[in-house]
């Protein structure tokens, strides 16, 4: 285990101060971080427990960033802390990053939460639509890097910054300014929630992205980010991919993935990521049905995309929807309707999709069937 940051020397045998920053120690956080950890910490102050809540189905960052907020919780405050999600871990990838942590996940429907609870949730906000939440239940800490959500009563504590790429840096930025050092399993696993997030720094991040990875990168377990990077797949991720393929078209430069029944709910946001990649495409809307939901899942290659906007304005009141300027996922829900269509379903949202996108008015093309694009080197 490093010393204390604080307790690092400060200055040369001839007095010339040392900078901080370094390959261990990026800049340290701003102030403004410990005046509301502080804050954090009163808050916290008239509990006998916590219950830290992510969002449903969670991803990398949300598991990472929620045993990073038990860990802090912990030590702050000196209270026993229960780490709960709702929905499934499907994803190979995110199956194997709870192995890798250690920390145990219940889920929040076998979970009685005492009156005296402090209920925190990390990268989800009530009213957001993607969590658990109990009804009547009001959270006490918010942590989260999505736009804020106006609905409901204000919890005590609050701290949401859209600007950042990944809600676990913002737990680095309090572990730091804790003086908390995180063990190698906690360190790795939120090095991997930023890189997951952000594709490796290159989608939404911030400066505090990237100064949160330099920080954590010596203190991670590059053979567990392997193993997690590389977990080993079921084969119905195949056979989606397959079908993906095969029923994939495009518009102009948006192209439409319509996946049918979905094994489980982020696999989604799995194949809008790889169909991403395809040379000259610029959107991605991927979409399948999980029980009683359409999953909708938006990316974008551009910058200005606004693609939290663009799928509110689509989902509407039929369900709920955000995200960030570059990634977006939404919800419609169809509870109470089972003899709807998918197919058409799908085909009714993909066709509102491509007007607010502006290529209503192109022919849709098999994305496999469509010869080379000129540009594309073989």
């Amino acid at each position: 285990m490093l010393p204390p940051e604080d307790s690092r020397p400060e200055a040369d045998s001839e007095g010339a101060v040392k900078a901080e920053a370094g390959p261990k120690n990026p800049p340290r956080p701003r102030a403004e971080v410990t005046e509301r950890l502080s804050e954090m910490r009163w808050v916290l102050g008239g509990f006998e427990r916590a219950l830290v809540l992510t969002h449903d189905n969670p991803d990398p960052d949300a598991i990472a960033s929620a045993a990073g907020l038990a860990f802090l919780i912990e030590r702050i405050s000196g209270i026993s802390v229960t780490v709960a999600f709702g929905g499934i871990i499907g994803r190979a990838e995110n199956r194997s990053l709870m192995e890798e942590l250690g920390v145990p996940f219940e889920r929040i429907e076998t979970i009685d939460i005492a009156p005296d609870t402090a209920i925190a949730m990390v990268d989800t906000q009530p009213g957001a639509g993607n969590n658990s939440l109990q009804p009547g239940r009001k959270a006490t800490v918010v942590l989260d890097h999505h736009p804020p959500r106006p609905e409901g009563e204000a919890p005590a504590f609050t701290d949401i910054r859209p600007r950042y790429g990944a809600s676990a840096s913002m737990i680095v930025e309090y572990l730091r300014a804790a003086r908390l050092e995180p063990d190698r399993k906690l360190a790795t696993a939120l090095f991997y929630g930023i890189q997951s997030e952000t594709m490796d720094l290159g989608r939404e991040a911030s400066d505090e992205d990237v100064a949160a990875s330099i920080f954590l990168y010596p203190r991670t377990d590059p053979a567990a980010i392997s193993r997690i990077r590389h977990a080993r797949v079921p084969r119905g991720v195949y056979r989606s991919i397959h079908e993906g393929l095969e029923r994939a078209w495009s518009r102009g430069d948006v192209v439409f993935v319509p996946l049918g029944t979905l094994e489980y709910p982020d696999l989604v946001a799995q194949l809008a990521d790889l169909f991403l990649r395809v040379h000259g495409v610029d959107w991605v809307i991927a979409a399948g049905l999980y029980k009683e939901s359409l999953l909708i899942s938006v990316r974008a290659h551009r910058s200005d995309a606004h693609a939290g906007d663009v799928v509110q304005g689509v989902v509407g009141d039929r369900g709920s929807a955000g995200g960030h300027g570059e990634m977006a996922g939404g919800r419609i829900d169809l509870e109470g309707t089972p003899d709807v269509d998918p197919d058409r379903l799908i085909a009714e949202v993909f066709d509102q999709f491509a007007l607010a996108l502006n290529v209503g008015g192109l022919p849709p093309q098999s994305l496999i069937a469509v010869s080379p694009d000129p540009d594309e080197t073989p």
